[in-house]
């Protein structure tokens, strides 16, 4: 039986789910260019694990193994704050795919996902890409090259959100006095009703 540092025991997908795995696969951002018979050839190396309400899918912190897709039920993407606070930052269906970029560096996982309800969820490490780009290398590279498209997009989307804060951040700047702009204006207030009267005496 196949173990993974992350997921502990994983088991192989039913032949019976096949049709089923290649559409959901089909829906996912990774592989949605893929041609059905590629799709196919994926079935036998993905694997999959049943996971009931409150059952723990990845752990924030933990070493990242390899990319998820929920082939059914739903999870929740779950923050630990340095507050201790959980905060819920999305829901996530039926042919959501999470974890992607632990396929290529095994970094923490900056977040937790929780399963909310009886979820069933299918798995891809990053052994399965390395085993695909050895024995079946124009599948591997191809799913290779659309992954590092993934990740532009995403630093893409990291860099505007980033951008967009700043200029909020100038923005306020610009509206908000400082203190010291505050102080002076306050003592140019109160200088006008001593100058009116020296005009007028």
């Amino acid at each position: 039986m196949p173990f993974d540092e992350e997921w502990g025991n994983i088991y192989d997908v039913e032949t019976r789910e096949s049709e089923d795995i290649v559409q959901v696969l089909a829906r996912a951002r990774l592989f949605n260019g893929l041609q059905p018979k590629e799709l196919l050839k994926l079935v036998p190396i993905m694997h999959h694990r049943d996971f009931f309400p409150r059952e723990t899918i990845v752990q924030q912190g933990a070493p990242g193994a390899g990319l998820y897709i929920i082939l059914s039920g739903s999870a929740d993407v779950i923050l630990h704050d340095f507050k201790n606070e959980d905060i819920v930052l999305a829901t996530l269906g039926e042919g959501r795919m999470f974890g992607e970029i632990s396929l290529v560096d095994g970094a923490p996982r900056t977040a937790s996902v929780v399963s909310t309800t009886r979820s069933r969820v299918l798995g891809f490490f990053r052994a399965d890409l390395m085993d695909l780009i050895e024995h079946a290398p124009d599948l591997g590279f191809k799913i290779l090259y659309r992954l590092t498209q993934l990740l532009q997009e995403k630093f893409l989307e990291s860099l505007n959100d980033f951008r967009h804060q700043e200029r909020l951040i100038r923005r306020k700047r610009r509206i908000t006095p400082t203190n010291g702009e505050a102080h002076r204006g306050n003592g140019s207030h109160a200088q006008e009703p001593i100058e009116h009267r020296s005009t007028t005496g």
